[in-house]
């Protein structure tokens, strides 16, 4: 009947937990809602490319619709993986805080990584979008009116 003797509980650490279990669980509603918002966007991109279509007919259709399938995937693909990115993260530091020995350390790499993806996903998305108004101008050149 003897019970292994309990470590003794500090109050303050264990408001400490308590408060970074919950900024990990405000930070990963965060990331759910920005996700949403990029999967979201990578929906409507086909419908604005079809109403640029449609507002400009001469325009080459497949082509805007080729591009508008690649950025529009391209923000879905973007999006889940941030969130995969982003549970996981969260998993890691739930796990930690769960030690009886937690420190904190701030991990600033998957913040960079992230950062770094959106940022190349809108530079090739930007590219992919210039490209084709050029190539669309240089087409209507030689097209009869």
């Amino acid at each position: 009947m003897n019970s292994p003797p309990q470590q003794p509980t500090n109050i303050t650490n264990e408001l400490a937990k308590q408060r970074n279990r919950a900024a990990a669980e405000r930070t990963l509603v965060s990331w759910i809602q920005n996700c949403l918002t990029l999967i979201g966007f990578g929906i409507a991109f086909d419908r604005i490319f079809n109403a640029v279509n449609q507002t400009f007919s001469r325009n080459d259709a497949a082509l805007n619709a080729q591009i508008a399938q690649i950025a529009g995937l391209s923000a879905i693909a973007l999006g889940i993986f941030l969130l995969v990115l982003a549970i996981i993260s969260y998993l890691k530091d739930v796990r930690s805080i769960a030690q009886p020995d937690y420190l904190y350390r701030p991990i600033h790499t998957s913040t960079a990584f992230v950062v770094t993806a959106i940022i190349l996903f809108g530079l090739v998305t930007l590219v992919a979008i210039f490209m084709t108004t050029v190539l669309i101008s240089k087409i209507q050149i030689f097209l009869p009116a």
